[in-house]
């Protein structure tokens, strides 16, 4: 009898991954179209969205292998799933803010220079800090710190994700 095989890990984990990465894109675009000046409000509910699609991701993978899985698999599928995420989200962003709208950068550039201001920051000091921002604020500066904080919130969310939902085998000989 031929039977269909189990999708693999990587499988699971890559297509939720992509479907993380073209919503957390979402988010950020809508939060760039809806003005908020709040970041951290995106990153909330981005977290939280990234925790359903792990845990889903999880429990498709238990579906398919008979209900079992490891600690080291859950923490494996939950930090490729982020990662995945992350890269799609970073490339969407960066052709984004590279070639769609590329005021972008200059407004964050203002907003950074108002906020030295608020804080009695001026002169040389304002000057020097925003050289040093300058750095990461190009395209290709926030991809890359996008990159490495979604692939590090990831690697935590699969550490706790994964406590939860792992399902070891009882057949299993210690």
């Amino acid at each position: 009898m031929g039977g269909q095989r189990a999708p693999s890990i990587v499988a699971i984990a890559t297509k939720y991954g992509l479907i993380q990465g073209v919503l957390a894109f979402a988010l950020f675009f809508s939060g760039i179209a809806a003005g908020i000046k709040h970041d951290w409000v995106v990153s909330v509910i981005s977290a939280a969205l990234l925790i359903v699609l792990m845990f889903l991701a999880h429990r498709e993978f238990k579906k398919t292998h008979d209900r079992m899985m490891t600690y080291p698999q859950g923490l494996g599928s939950g930090t490729l799933l982020a990662s995945v995420g992350a890269v799609v989200r970073c490339v969407l962003v960066y052709g984004y803010l590279k070639y769609i709208n590329t005021g972008y950068i200059g407004t964050l550039v203002q907003t950074q220079r108002r906020a030295l201001e608020q804080r009695g920051i001026t002169g040389a000091q304002a000057q020097q800090a925003l050289a040093i921002s300058s750095a990461i604020t190009t395209p290709v500066g926030i991809a890359v710190m996008a990159l490495i904080t979604g692939v590090i919130v990831g690697f935590i969310v699969a550490l706790i994700v994964s406590i939860f939902t792992q399902k070891a085998d009882p057949r299993a000989v210690i």
